[in-house]
This record gives C-alpha cells, sequence and structure tokens, in this order.
C-alpha cells in the first residue's frame, strides 16, 4: 500500500485527493480534522503498533506517510 491509497480509504471524497501533492499539508489542502485523525489511525494500523510523536507528525503530508510506510516496511 502506498500513501496515495492508504489516505483515499480515508476521506469522504477520495477524488478530492488529485489535487494534492505530495508535500501539500493536508489541513491547507481542504482536508479537515475528522479525516486527518482517521488517516494517523489508518497509519497506527498499517504499523501494528501506536505512532510516537515525531511519526504522527509525517501524517499530515502524503510524503511523510510513504517515508512512514517505508520505515514500516523494512
Amino acid at each position: 500500500m502506498n500513501a496515495r491509497e492508504l489516505v483515499a480509504g480515508c476521506l469522504d471524497n477520495p477524488l478530492m485527493l488529485e489535487r494534492v501533492g505530495d508535500a501539500d499539508e493536508f489541513h491547507t489542502a481542504g482536508i479537515n480534522s475528522g479525516e486527518v485523525i482517521r488517516i494517523a489511525l489508518r497509519c497506527e494500523e498499517e504499523a501494528g503498533r501506536p505512532l510516537d510523536d515525531d511519526e504522527l507528525a509525517l501524517t499530515n503530508t502524503l510524503k511523510g506517510i510513504d517515508q512512514l510506510l517505508a520505515k514500516e516496511a523494512g
């Protein structure tokens, strides 16, 4: 799974993700706070554990989520 797939599954309107660049912060890209929380929880599910503060900070961009997923994969 990559970041775009993970985030798309957390959005009320997944097509919105087409307008979000890899380094765009979700709150400025129009993703609401409830969706941001779902994204963070989904990242924790993928990791199989709670994320620490630094890792949670990564869940605010697609680039950060890809970094987190890569770290967990290997």
